[in-house]
């Protein structure tokens, strides 16, 4: 008597290296190794080091976008908005949030995004409380006034280095990172601007993988020999509470 096999039901193998599943799941002649998911490559045609030097203007910056403090208690009590008691408080409540998370270090760069002569700064921000195994924060700020910056895009999950391309969304240079699959293994994603901001997340829509090579600028290029990390001070030098982690 005949024996009639079931045929496995045909998985297409980008969708079963998602999964976790072998190639052998997907009808073939013979065993195959397993597929990651895998895109085009960026094609780097300049690399530019961290700045060498910090900026306490983007330090200021930093501070304010990752120790959002409030001054009053949530219910309206506090001081004025805006008064000088409302400052202090919100300084020393700022220094405190900064200090509760030791060895904060950033490295920056200089790009211009969009064009208009004005470069912008991107920063990525290092240390273990704020980073994962799939990256460190990124952040980008446009500088409308010297000293001044505005936040553009609050990015996670980021893997230096940051590539710069050619191509344009909105009139701003498209961008591209990695993305970490896991250990040993990622692809690489394109974040289009929409007209106000960047994806925060690479990793997942309106990022989308890279399907060619695209030529670029890489920045925030890591060297073992000349990392260019700075400490994030937790005040102003100007602050006698002032203080820098080491």
């Amino acid at each position: 008597m005949a024996v009639t096999r079931r045929r496995r039901p045909w998985i297409p193998p980008r969708l079963a290296a998602l999964l976790g599943l072998t190639a052998a799941c997907a009808l073939s002649a013979g065993p195959a190794p397993a597929e990651i998911v895998t895109s085009a490559s960026p094609s780097v045609v300049r690399s530019l080091l961290p700045e060498p030097r910090p900026n306490a203007a983007l330090e200021a910056a930093l501070r304010e976008e990752l120790f959002p403090v409030r001054t009053d208690d949530g219910q309206g009590h506090g001081p004025d908005p805006g008064s000088d008691e409302a400052e202090q408080a919100k300084r020393h409540r700022m220094r405190a949030e900064c200090a509760s998370q030791p060895a904060l270090r950033y490295r920056w760069n200089r790009v211009d995004l969009n064009g208009d002569g004005k470069a912008e700064l991107v920063a990525q921000v290092l240390g273990p409380q704020v980073c994962g195994t799939g990256g460190c924060p990124l952040l980008i700020f446009r500088e409308p006034r010297p000293g001044q910056l505005q936040l553009i895009t609050r990015m996670s999950l980021f893997q230096p280095p940051l590539v710069v391309a050619e191509r344009r969304s909105n009139s701003w240079k498209q961008l591209i990172t990695r993305v970490r699959i896991d250990a040993g293994h990622g692809t690489f994603a394109e974040l289009p601007y929409d007209g106000r901001t960047y994806p925060s997340n690479p990793s997942v829509p309106p990022a989308m993988p890279l399907r060619r090579p695209e030529p670029g600028t890489a920045v925030l290029v890591w060297n073992d020999k000349d990392p260019r990390a700075h400490a994030l001070p937790c005040a102003t030098s100007g602050d006698p509470a002032a203080t820098t982690r080491r």
